[in-house]
C-alpha cells in the first residue's frame, strides 16, 4: 500500500509540475507575442513587506511575519491587462511551541528563500500609466512560480502565486502600488518536520500542502520602448 501511495504522490506531482510549466511557458510567449504587437510600454520596480509561512506550525494569516523584499518588470497589454514578472527574497519560520498539536516544543526554523515567478494582472478599472484620466485601480493576480529553498527538505519547489492589490500613478512617470499574494505550495515540507518528527501528525493540517504569503508595497518607473519606424517593418 505505501508502494503505490508513493507512485500516486509522484504522478500527481509530476502532472501538476508539467501543468505549471506549461502555464508559465504560455504567459511568457504571450507575452513575447503581445510585446511584439502593441510596442507599448513597461515599468521596472522595486519591492518592500513582509513574508509569512501556513502549515503544520502556523494556521493563522500574518503570524511569524519576517522582513521580503523583490524587483518586477510589468508589461502593459492594455488598460486592463498586463504581465508582471517578479523576483523576491523573504524567510520563513515557524514555532512548535506556539501549537497545541502534538510536536516537539522545542523545534523552529526560520529559512530563506528565493522566489522567480510570472502573473497575469487583471484591472477593475481602465488604467494606464501616466494616464491622468486612469491613474489608479485595483487588481487581481494569478501565475505559476519557481521556489529556491536552500534548508529545505527539497531545494527547488513549484508554486501557484495569485493575489488582489493596487496601483496609482503618483507622478508622472512614477508608480506606486501595494499588493498581497499567496503561494499554494505542491509540497507538505517547507517546515521540514519530517526530519525531526517523522512520525504522523494527528491534527487539522497533515497531509495538506503548505502555503505562504509575500505582501507588501512597490515603487515602479514607466520605461518605453523602442518604436520601429514603419519604413522598415
Amino acid at each position: 500500500m505505501k508502494l503505490i501511495e508513493l507512485l500516486k504522490n509522484r504522478i500527481v506531482n509530476r502532472n501538476s509540475s508539467k501543468f505549471i510549466l506549461s502555464v508559465l511557458l504560455i504567459i511568457a510567449l504571450s507575452a513575447n507575442a503581445i510585446h511584439a504587437q502593441t510596442r507599448k510600454s513597461g515599468e521596472l520596480g522595486i519591492t518592500g513587506g513582509g513574508s509569512y509561512y501556513l502549515g503544520d506550525l502556523n494556521k493563522i494569516p500574518f503570524i511569524g511575519t519576517k522582513i521580503a523584499f523583490g524587483a518586477f518588470y510589468r508589461h502593459t497589454i492594455d488598460s486592463r491587462f498586463s504581465v508582471r514578472g517578479n523576483f523576491n527574497y523573504g524567510r520563513l519560520a515557524g514555532d512548535a511551541s506556539e501549537v497545541k498539536f502534538d510536536f516537539p516544543t522545542n523545534y523552529t526554523f526560520n529559512n530563506a528563500f528565493y522566489e522567480l515567478n510570472g502573473q497575469l494582472e487583471f484591472n477593475f478599472m481602465p488604467y494606464t500609466p501616466t494616464n491622468k484620466k486612469t491613474k489608479f485601480t485595483p487588481y487581481v493576480s494569478a501565475g505559476a512560480g519557481l521556489m529556491y529553498y536552500p534548508k529545505g527538505a527539497r531545494k527547488f519547489m513549484i508554486n501557484i502565486p495569485f493575489g488582489i492589490g493596487a496601483k496609482y500613478n503618483i507622478y508622472k512617470n512614477f508608480m506606486v502600488g501595494a499588493d498581497i499574494g499567496m503561494r499554494k505550495t505542491l509540497r507538505d515540507d517547507l517546515d521540514y518536520l519530517a526530519a525531526y518528527y517523522p512520525s504522523p501528525m494527528q491534527n487539522n493540517y497533515a497531509g495538506t500542502k503548505d502555503w505562504f504569503s509575500v505582501f507588501g508595497v512597490y515603487l515602479s518607473y514607466k520605461i518605453k520602448y523602442p518604436q520601429k519606424c514603419p519604413a522598415f517593418d
